[in-house]
């Protein structure tokens, strides 16, 4: 029992099982950060312009720094006493200052925000110096990280006597010093040495994240309680794409970022890091952008500036979980990271347009285009990476493992698993677990793959998407389109679409330099888009299908006195199947002398493999031998015995000039001893040959008797 009065520090380990959990203390410690956030966003709302923007910028970034110094030192040691807590609420009250002060800097009075501020590093440097003195084991680190903050407190102390223009060098010049250092030689190898607990690092910026989109909630709801007599109807619509937006971020955040490891890559770690403070500049900013947006008109154009502030936070957002996404991987992704990377970075570039865009059209088509642009990434994480993340992932840390979710039974296994039947494996239908990134999905084997449906509603998408950025490309410059309503939208559009699909009605025509400098882009671009398109279709469209029809049920029967497996195929389409080919094989689980369980496949020697003409139906036979996996396997123990049989055939269409496929899975329970297959060929008095599919999987015991046909079906070879 440690005494709570006083203890050492111990240096944190972290290890499978003993990884740190986030304290109370912690928690708390966040919100008055959080609180310092919000009265910088205010001053951000009070002074919006291009300086303000810089200066609340400015401003957040050393405050972050010493949110990261005291999360790190939380991390890598473990101390919780009277000393540590005191001057836990030290630095508190010294954060608290700083929100209190923060509005005066904006006005140019700097002194008591730099009091504060350094009072707060103060603290940090505390930390470590005390650790340095009683924790002998972890010396040059803490060593070096006093200096190094001590370093950055001198400058902030030496601003409070500084004038004006001096104290911003001397704060950028601090700034500066505290975001290099983690990059140099020394530093680095000691956090080799000292290897930070990945996964409570992650829980860190994730619940300051959290936090921080939090309150863009509350002040989206607060902001609408104080309205007199209830909010109207486009109140509450406005409420809504605005939360709309603040809860996709909060997913691709959570589901994205949250949900993925840090790559094998050396500098990776700190692109991680170094990437939450853009994005927890643009959370802050979004939330303060919303709160105003909830009030516009929407049958008018958005404010200029509360436009450009929303565009541009929003894109700096999605810009930096992009960067996030470029050092990460998802492992229960089923398509390449890149696709999630470039659709970040495309996003932003298209919330930036939509700034000067936003110009020419009503409010409510601008805000349901950016909460449209925020839902569409929740949408590409759903179909990117369908699987939760499982809780291997969560043990082994961040920078290890993160894997696919749990699996969940199709209707089928189900089915079979209420009626007493073990589940079957369903291959085609398998989950795929930290597959390479390189190696995963990409869209063109996802739309090859897919229903025309989803090929057709992800190229009318493309074409739209498409011509709406042409359309706002174009209204950058008024009057760049002859024969249009100045600044209009739905007039660009149109013309975007004509330039595309090359139509040119000859009313719309461009009227400027940078116009027709758009047109050939957009020509290039509009020649590639079809060409693709038709290429895709084209492949889609010729790609050969098999109409081979596998028997349902798998029999075990007699013939020629030897006991035979037996299964049908068919050739359903009846064209021209020619050099087919069938395999058969079985899985079956074995344990090697040593005790290794292992599941192999034995392929099964069939009495007839391949015909040169298949055109109807052909009965494949494997004798159950002494050299077959099945030998002594009978309906009592096939269960047992095997997993599943797998028969495939192949051959060349001559209706398509390619070569077709076929495959089924038969498992214990499409097993039948002593039945064999029901005739379906006769032939007519004109002496055409006729096929009965109807009763393709009927059998009957091998006691009964059947009427001869003029074909012996078992025999027949095409």
């Amino acid at each position: 029992m440690r005494s709570r009065w006083f203890h050492v520090p111990s240096v944190h380990s972290p290890s499978q099982g003993n990884e740190k959990k986030v304290g109370w203390l912690e928690l708390f410690y966040d919100l008055i950060y959080v609180a310092t956030f919000i009265q910088l966003g205010n001053a951000l709302s009070l002074n919006l312009s291009i300086s303000g923007a810089l200066s609340f910028a400015g401003l957040m970034v050393p405050l972050w720094i010493t949110w990261n110094a005291y999360t790190f030192y939380a991390n890598r040691f473990d101390v919780d006493d009277l000393i540590h807590r005191l001057l836990v609420f030290v630095q508190m009250f010294a954060i608290g200052g700083m929100a209190v002060s923060v509005t005066q800097v904006f006005g140019g009075q700097t002194t008591q925000f730099a009091a504060f501020y350094a009072a707060s590093r103060a603290v940090i440097v505390l930390f470590y110096l005390r650790t340095y003195w009683q924790q002998p084991d972890a010396r040059d680190l803490t060593g070096a990280f006093s200096r190094s903050y001590g370093v950055g407190l001198a400058l902030w102390l030496a601003s409070c006597f500084l004038p004006t223009p001096w104290v911003y060098l001397c704060w950028a010049l601090a700034t500066f010093i505290d975001l290099v250092q983690p990059f140099g030689r020394a530093i680095r190898s000691m956090v080799d040495r000292y290897p930070p607990d990945i996964l409570h690092m992650s829980e860190r910026y994730g619940l300051l994240t959290l936090i921080v989109l939090g309150e863009s909630f509350v002040k989206v709801l607060s902001s609408i309680s104080e309205v007199s007599g209830g909010p109207a109807s486009s109140l509450i619509i406005t409420c809504a794409m605005g939360l709309a937006i603040v809860t996709s971020l909060w997913w691709i955040y959570f589901d994205d970022v949250a949900g993925s490891r840090i790559k094998a890559n050396p500098m990776a770690g700190f692109a991680w890091i170094y990437a939450h403070i853009p994005m927890t500049i643009a959370a802050v900013a979004t939330g303060v952008s919303i709160k105003k947006a909830v009030f516009f008109d929407l049958s008018t154009v958005a404010p200029e500036g509360y436009r450009w502030l929303l565009c541009s936070s929003l894109a700096l957002v999605l810009f930096s979980v992009a960067a996030i996404d470029s050092v990460t991987e998802r492992r229960q992704s089923e398509f390449g990271d890149r696709i999630r990377t470039g659709a970040r970075l495309f996003s932003a570039f298209f919330v930036v347009l939509l700034a000067p865009v936003g110009a020419a059209m009503p409010s409510w088509i601008f805000l349901l285009l950016l909460a449209a642009i925020c839902v569409a990434q929740v949408i590409l994480d759903l179909l990117t990476a369908p699987l939760e993340a499982d809780e291997e992932m969560l043990r082994e840390g961040v920078h290890q493992v993160w894997g696919s979710g749990q699996t969940e039974e199709n209707d089928g296994q189900q089915t079979i698993a209420k009626s007493g039947v073990p589940p079957r494996p369903d291959f085609k239908s398998s989950i795929r677990k930290g597959t390479p990134s390189e190696l995963r999905r990409d869209i063109y084997f996802q739309l090859m793959d897919g229903s025309w449906t989803a090929l057709f509603a992800t190229l009318i998408f493309v074409f739209l998407l498409a011509n709406g950025v042409f359309a706002g490309l174009y209204i950058l410059e008024p009057n760049s389109i002859a024969n249009t309503a100045s600044q209009s939208f739905g007039d660009a559009f149109s013309f975007s679409v004509q330039t595309m699909s090359t139509i040119g009605y000859g009313t719309l025509s461009p009227e400027t330099t940078y116009a027709n400098i758009l047109v050939t882009c957009q020509a290039i671009f509009g020649i590639s888009f079809t060409a693709m398109a038709t290429g895709l279709i084209f492949a889609k469209v010729s790609r050969p299908a098999s109409s081979i029809l596998f028997s349902n049920p798998i029999l075990v029967t007699t013939f020629h006195g030897k006991p035979t497996l037996l299964f049908r195929v068919g050739n359903a389409r009846g064209n021209e199947i020619v050099e087919a080919s069938v395999s058969a094989a079985v899985f079956v689980n074995t344990v090697s002398p040593e005790g290794h369980a292992l599941g192999r496949m034995f392929n099964l020697k069939l009495v007839r493999s391949n015909t040169p003409l298949f055109m109807f139906t052909w009965q494949v036979m494997h004798v159950i031998d002494e050299d077959s996996p099945l030998f002594g396997s009978d309906a009592s123990s096939i269960a047992d015995d095997i997993q599943l049989v797998v028969m495939s055939i192949t051959g060349h269409d001559a209706t398509y000039g390619q070569t077709i496929h076929g495959r089924k899975l038969y498992y214990p329970e499409h097993f039948q001893f002593d039945r064999r297959f029901v005739d379906v060929m006769t032939t007519l008095d004109d002496g055409r040959i006729m096929i009965d599919y109807t009763g393709f999987h009927n059998t009957i015991s091998d006691n009964e008797v059947e009427l001869p046909h003029q074909i012996d079906e078992s025999e027949y070879e095409g």
